[in-house]
């Protein structure tokens, strides 16, 4: 259904987000002439962090998430579009022109399409950060095939997703409990429970062991590399508070065409859970925009008609 804007917004679509699906929706949204502004929050996109990838297309010899990310980046403001630093506070998306708050402007667009991602909950031991992409990392079906035939550590609570993954990937994994777990079911043979603390997350330049207290002493259990899963943080608390329909793990809602319950809103990547894939996450984002751009369209021809 077109709607009547009855003011001219300062964009034709706002993005809310700089990861790959951000960065490919602003993207394609450019390329079309559309004026379009990518809202770059923080933290950074977890593709920022990332390792080396070697599972998306058109780079067989692999490739460092920071490198990946600043090509999609490159690209997206060489197809036109702006891309500027701000944390979104609030937004109004139900008004025929939305609206888009950070902490030091209000922006106005046509459409918008959130692509804020994921959080990780960090369990904050010695190592964790300074060897985040360096043999630690919070995604098993990203980085689990680095460590094929390999030891890892799994440190968490999701037993039923991140534990099978690495079962099949690893020779040997040491699942640690955040919370001592006396009976989880049946479990592979290449894995071992252990009800133990961690100190800290031992490594150089990588992982290379983790410092544990296992019956009251002090010891190092050697591994290549440490997963950490403690669930999702999603970021779209003010998306949701906005008439967004989320799902009951906050998940933003979309059909096929990755538009929300909200005429003009669309979303795309990690948000909508749908992968937490960057090949996925490009593809959300191309989709989006391309859905995007016919709305933005339509309101144009809906505007100069009623002009005439």
């Amino acid at each position: 259904m077109s709607v009547f804007l009855a003011e001219k917004p300062l964009y034709d679509v706002v993005v809310i987000g700089a990861g790959p699906a951000g960065l490919t929706a602003g993207m394609y949204c450019a390329s079309m002439n559309l004026k379009t502004l990518i809202i770059e929050g923080s933290p950074p996109p977890r593709l920022q962090l990332a390792g080396k990838i070697y599972n998306y297309p058109g780079f067989p010899d692999g490739i460092l998430g920071s490198e990946l990310l600043s090509r999609m980046r490159s690209q997206a403001l060489r197809a036109g579009a702006n891309i500027r630093r701000g944390d979104v506070v609030a937004v109004d998306l139900l008004s025929p022109v939305k609206t888009v708050i950070t902490r030091t402007e209000s922006i106005t667009a046509t459409a918008v399409i959130v692509a804020v991602g994921l959080g990780r909950r960090r369990i904050s031991i010695e190592g964790e950060d300074r060897l985040l992409g360096l043999g630690v990392s919070y995604c098993t079906l990203c980085d689990g095939p680095l460590y094929k035939g390999k030891t890892v550590a799994l440190i968490g609570d999701e037993v039923s997703e991140d534990l099978p993954i690495l079962s099949r990937l690893a020779s040997k994994v040491y699942f640690i409990p955040l919370k001592p777990m006396e009976n989880i079911g049946n479990i592979p043979s290449n894995v071992e429970v252990l009800n133990v603390k961690v100190k800290s997350i031992e490594g150089v330049n990588r992982v290379e062991g983790l410092r544990i207290v296992r019956n009251g002493v002090e010891e190092i259990l050697k591994v290549d590399g440490v997963f950490i899963s403690t669930g999702s943080i999603p970021f779209t608390d003010i998306i949701s508070r906005s008439g967004v329909e989320v799902d009951e793990r906050g998940c933003i809602k979309v059909d096929k065409y990755m538009a929300t319950n909200i005429e003009g809103v669309y979303a795309a990547g990690d948000c909508t859970c749908g992968g937490m894939q960057v090949a996925v996450a490009v593809g959300q984002g191309a989709i989006a925009a391309i859905r995007a751009i016919a709305y933005i369209h339509e309101q144009q021809k809906e505007l100069k008609s009623l002009t005439l």
